[in-house]
C-alpha cells in the first residue's frame, strides 16, 4: 500500500496570490490537502519530496512511489500518473501545471487565506474593545499554531485583575448562519485549521462573514458537549465554494449550544 506523499517547497497558486513555501499532501495520487508549510499536518509515515530539488527523503520505503521524476527536456519536472497511464497532476519548478483546473486546491487555499484575513480582523476588533489591554496574533510565534492558538488576548474589566485568553478562529464552513459546523475526525485531517480536537485554545470563535456574526464558545465545554451529544446529530457533507469539497461533520444549532453551554455568546461585529 502506498504511503502518503508530501511535496515541500511547492509554489501554490491561489486566487489570493502565490504561496512560495507550501506543502501538498497526496494520498493514492489524489491531492487531499495543501497550504503553507506551517498549516498542513503531515502523517508520520509520509514520504517527503522537495519540489525545488526533486529530491526524496526516504523513510524505510517498502512500496513504489506514486510520483516519478522525468527528463529535464520534458514540460514538467514531476508527474503523477494513474494506473491507466493518465496524468493525474504535474509540477514545473515547484508549481502545479496540470490539470489546468486546480479548483479543488484553490478551494482549500481560499478558505485558508480567508481564515488569515478573519484572524487579523478579529484581533483588531478585540484590540479596540474597552476592556482590552493587548491583542496579539500568533502566526509569528513558534509553536502556537501547532497547538491551534491564533490569538492571545489580555484584558481587564473595571477594577478586576487583568486576564489572558487564547483563541482559535474558524470562518464558517457552510451557509447556515444559525449554527456552527464541526468537522469529523477524517475531515479534520484534511483541514487541520478547522479541527476542534486539535486546538487547546480557551475559546473557539466561529465567524459567519455574510451576517458579520461571531459565535464565541468555550473550547473545553464545546468538546464535552460534542462528546455527549454527537450521536444525536446526523453527520452531513458540505461542498461550499471556498471550502474543500467532501468535508463531513455535524451542523449544530447555536440556540441549542446557548441553552446547554452557559458561557456561549453571540456577537455582531
Amino acid at each position: 500500500m502506498n504511503r502518503p506523499l508530501a511535496i515541500v517547497n511547492a509554489r501554490l497558486i491561489t486566487f489570493a496570490g502565490e504561496i512560495p513555501s507550501g506543502v501538498i499532501l497526496i494520498n493514492e495520487g489524489v491531492i487531499v490537502a495543501a497550504g503553507p508549510d506551517h498549516a498542513v499536518t503531515l502523517p508520520v509515515n509520509a514520504l517527503l519530496l522537495d519540489a525545488e530539488k526533486g529530491q526524496i527523503t526516504r523513510r524505510s520505503i517498502d512500496a513504489p512511489l506514486p510520483v516519478t521524476a522525468i527528463p529535464a527536456d520534458f514540460p514538467a519536472d514531476l508527474v503523477c500518473r494513474s494506473r491507466f497511464g493518465d496524468v493525474v497532476w504535474a509540477m514545473k519548478a515547484g508549481a502545479i501545471i496540470a490539470p489546468p483546473d486546480i479548483s479543488s486546491l484553490s478551494k482549500i487555499e481560499s478558505w485558508t487565506q480567508r481564515r488569515y484575513s478573519v484572524i487579523k480582523t478579529l484581533c483588531a476588533w478585540l484590540e479596540k474593545r474597552q476592556e482590552s489591554v493587548h491583542c496579539q496574533r500568533t502566526d509569528a510565534i513558534p509553536g502556537f499554531q501547532k497547538r491551534g492558538i491564533d490569538i492571545l488576548w489580555r484584558f481587564q474589566k473595571k477594577e478586576s485583575v487583568a486576564r489572558s485568553l487564547s483563541i482559535h478562529i474558524v470562518p464558517a464552513l457552510n451557509n447556515d448562519s444559525a449554527g456552527i459546523f464541526v468537522l469529523d475526525h477524517n475531515s479534520a485531517r484534511k483541514l487541520p485549521a478547522a479541527s476542534l480536537g486539535a486546538t487547546v485554545a480557551h475559546w473557539w470563535f466561529y465567524y459567519h462573514a455574510p451576517d458579520n456574526i461571531l459565535y464565541c464558545l468555550p473550547t473545553a465545554a464545546l468538546k464535552r458537549w460534542l462528546t455527549a451529544h454527537a450521536k444525536e446529530i446526523p453527520p452531513t457533507q458540505i461542498g461550499r465554494a471556498g471550502a474543500p469539497a467532501q468535508l463531513s461533520g455535524r451542523s449544530i444549532p447555536i440556540a441549542r449550544l446557548q441553552r446547554d453551554i452557559p458561557k456561549a455568546r453571540i456577537m455582531r461585529l
